[in-house]
């Protein structure tokens, strides 16, 4: 028994005979590593029935990992951003089993996040964001290091040890114009600030493709980028002016909400004069009224877990089939007026 109660790897080596290179060996099987079945399972006999407890340290000298992954954030402000929780809670569920841990970083104007790359703090980055700029990302690619982009697209040609995982934006808008079109919609609006972030404009990318696919069988599409709180008189106006549409997709609720309000002046009703399908980053969120034909949703959580399964893929020099994990929206079919109590 060590002095101090704990039992190490040395005294495992005295109990057992054998020498200390022996015991790590044995304990920690090394490729190419001659120690025989017998030794090896007397010497892991002997460490169970001693106490013995791995020192994480050594684990990871043995192994060269440190078990840790960078997460970098856009900002400090960046944890208090609920979307982006749920997106780390993923991450952290599913990296608990390989006994991985998650250390925040954040972006800054003298890239300090890249020195726990240099000095072989983490095994991996996780690149966590929504905006356009992408200078941070090829500055962490640079290093070599494996790196997964969370939450926005990124080429990774080039990169064999990087990926990126996002909500599958092209192919809910694809099924959002499908359902509408179903319904026997000609003329769509998409409510999106294509302006706002990455996701914004696939969306708007995805719609505008979507409705092009269809262009032949008579639709046709338009999009409204939403101007803050005037918003509302956008919509108004466009009413009063006699713009019309038969089918309308708002990226998020709130703008659905103003749609329904600002249709209702208009003496407008959904479901007899347009149908309504809303996208939201909360999952299973729809208006208070209830009124749209389905709902769509981000499934964060997944886009987390997803994010680690291939990081983790990675790191481990597997082949990896698919660097560019989309992950599907989640669609809640939405109980609406009938046409009768619309009329």
């Amino acid at each position: 028994m060590a002095k101090h109660g704990r039992v190490s790897r040395q005294d495992v080596a005295r109990a057992a005979g054998v020498s200390l290179t022996t015991v790590t060996h044995a304990l920690n099987p090394v490729p190419g590593a001659r120690v025989s079945a017998a030794t090896r399972l007397r010497v892991q006999r002997l460490a169970r029935e001693m106490g013995y407890t791995p020192s994480f340290v050594g684990r990871a000298l043995v192994e060269g990992k440190s078990y840790t992954v960078g997460l970098l954030q856009p900002s400090y402000d960046s944890v208090f951003n609920g979307f982006y929780q749920t997106m780390m809670r993923g991450m952290a569920r599913a990296m608990e089993p390989d006994d991985y841990h998650l250390l925040a970083l954040f972006r800054s104007d003298d890239h300090r996040y890249l020195k726990v790359i240099t000095q072989g703090r983490v095994d991996g980055m996780l690149i966590l964001q929504s905006d356009f700029d992408v200078s941070h990302i090829a500055r962490v690619l640079e290093t070599g290091i494996p790196t997964v982009v969370v939450n926005r697209g990124v080429p990774v040609e080039g990169w064999p040890r990087a990926g990126c995982v996002h909500a599958d934006h092209d192919g809910m808008m694809r099924q959002a114009v499908e359902e509408l079109a179903a319904l026997g919609c000609k003329s769509l609006l998409l409510v999106d600030d294509f302006r706002a972030c990455d996701a914004n404009a696939r969306m708007a990318d995805g719609f505008s493709t979507a409705v092009a696919a269809r262009a032949a069988r008579g639709l046709v599409g338009s999009t409204l980028a939403p101007d803050g709180s005037r918003f509302a008189l956008q919509m108004r106006n466009a009413f009063a002016a006699g713009q019309r549409w038969d089918g309308i997709i708002t990226d998020g609720v709130t703008y659905a909400e103003v749609v329904l309000e600002e249709a209702e002046r208009a003496a407008l009703r959904p479901a007899r004069d347009f149908h309504l399908i809303s996208t939201d980053i909360v999952e299973g969120r729809t208006t208070r009224q209830g009124l749209e034909e389905s709902a769509y949703t981000h499934q964060p959580d997944l886009v987390g877990a997803e994010a680690w399964r291939l990081l983790r893929a990675l790191i481990g020099r597997e082949v990896v089939s698919e660097r560019t994990v989309r992950v599907p929206y989640r669609r809640y079919p939405v109980r609406h007026i009938s046409e009768g109590d619309a009329a």
